[in-house]
């Protein structure tokens, strides 16, 4: 501890969603649907409802696509979307885009290659794609991304995780980035779902957590499904190992030391989606929640003096109130009842709703979901990324 003590009609399963993954393949975007739903709570009658308008590209300037390679094979990471990140690359005070894509890896050679792209601001409503100018189109099958200072230069710096090797931009403050991954020492080989900066040491520098996911290569590909009725579907990650995350820590310099191992991450293999860091005691040292797919998500504790100690059996957020694991996707932290206590939200798949973790100031929280009513509003949905934001203004 810390210093501070189906059969419902029309239901669609996870499994069956893979199934029919495999079968005719998913879209990622709903294209030409504009979807006008308020926000969560807010009652339709009311005038003043929110809604959310779809910009085509046609206005927006936005026309990159993601490809998600789906093949024959049916590998496991076809099954994944990719991450995004807005953030102000050149200081402009506009926010730009940056979107990750898969690309070549040991399963999948395109031709011709696919790309990320980032989208600069032009402060009317449109974008342009500066993506080969600025030096950051990625290459290998990307994953997600997060943005974060790194050195201290005033300017903001790329992770990109990806199925293989992941990738360090360095903002060079003129409108292009370079890769220095390798000088860094922060490639994470294997399958990088997420990351996220945040400052375990309390030392004024950004260190870098990355999820690992599953055990999975091309030599690894298992077969799911009826292979006497010659189906085929795309295998859930119960059927592979999991696979320790990295905590890489900031040396001042350039560089990044790997303390998965000595900071006590590495004892704790995983299948994570999703990460964030969060005070969760008050104490003044980050923590960190990680967010596991059919296995137990972590709660990550600092001790202080580079030692972060897992407590999520113990803090209630490791499994469902059924004891089950469920499938942890995305994940968020906020004070979302105001009482000076971080929560968590998280996400996960149809039929084990999303969790909405209350903190109940001693290092234990309650899963909130079904009385707020989050737990009913989600419990037929499949969920990946998600954020607290205050839609309404309402404070």
């Amino acid at each position: 501890m810390s210093r501070r003590q189906s059969d419902r009609r029309g239901y669609l399963s996870r499994r069956g969603f893979l199934q029919l993954l495999g079968s005719v393949g998913l879209v990622c975007s709903t294209k030409g649907q504009v979807m006008e739903q308020p926000c969560l709570g807010a009652p339709l009658s009311n005038t003043n409802h929110f809604a959310f308008e779809e910009i085509p590209s046609s206005v927006s300037g936005i026309s990159w696509v993601h490809s998600n390679a789906r093949s024959a094979e049916m590998y496991l990471p076809e099954t994944t979307g990719a991450g995004c990140a807005f953030f102000d690359y050149d200081n402009d005070g506009w926010m730009d885009i940056y979107l990750v894509n898969s690309g070549r890896c040991d399963f999948f050679n395109p031709n011709p290659p696919l790309r990320n792209a980032l989208y600069h601001n032009n402060r009317d409503g449109t974008f342009a794609d500066v993506t080969e100018k600025a030096g950051v189109a990625g290459g290998g099958y990307g994953m997600g991304v997060t943005v974060g200072d790194y050195d201290g230069d005033g300017w903001p710096d790329l992770y990109v995780t990806q199925y293989g090797q992941s990738l360090l931009y360095h903002n060079n403050g003129d409108g292009t980035f370079s890769n220095v991954t390798e000088k860094a020492g922060v490639c994470a080989p294997g399958w990088a779902s997420s990351a996220l900066w945040f400052d375990y040491d309390n030392d004024g520098r950004l260190d870098l957590f990355v999820c690992r996911f599953v055990d999975f290569d091309k030599s690894k590909n298992k077969f799911c499904g009826n292979p006497e009725k010659g189906e085929r579907y795309y295998c859930i990650p119960r059927v592979y190992d999991p696979m320790p995350s990295w905590l890489f820590h900031n040396n001042g310099d350039g560089t990044f030391t790997d303390v998965s191992s000595k900071s006590g991450i590495g004892r704790y293999p995983s299948k994570a989606w999703g990460a964030v860091a969060a005070d969760i005691n008050n104490d003044g040292w980050m923590d960190l929640f990680v967010a596991n797919d059919t296995i137990a998500n972590f709660l990550f504790a600092n001790q202080g003096k580079g030692h972060l100690e897992e407590i999520g059996l113990q803090a209630g957020v490791g499994y469902s109130s059924d004891g089950r694991p469920r499938s942890g996707m995305g994940v968020d932290s906020a004070d979302y009842d105001q009482d000076g206590w971080m929560d968590l939200f998280v996400a996960n798949v149809d039929q084990e709703m999303y969790a909405l973790y209350r903190n109940n100031q001693d290092e234990t929280f309650d899963d909130m979901a079904v009385p707020t009513g989050i737990g009913l509003a989600t419990r037929l949905i499949s969920g990946w990324g998600l954020k607290f934001f205050d839609c309404d203004n309402n404070g």
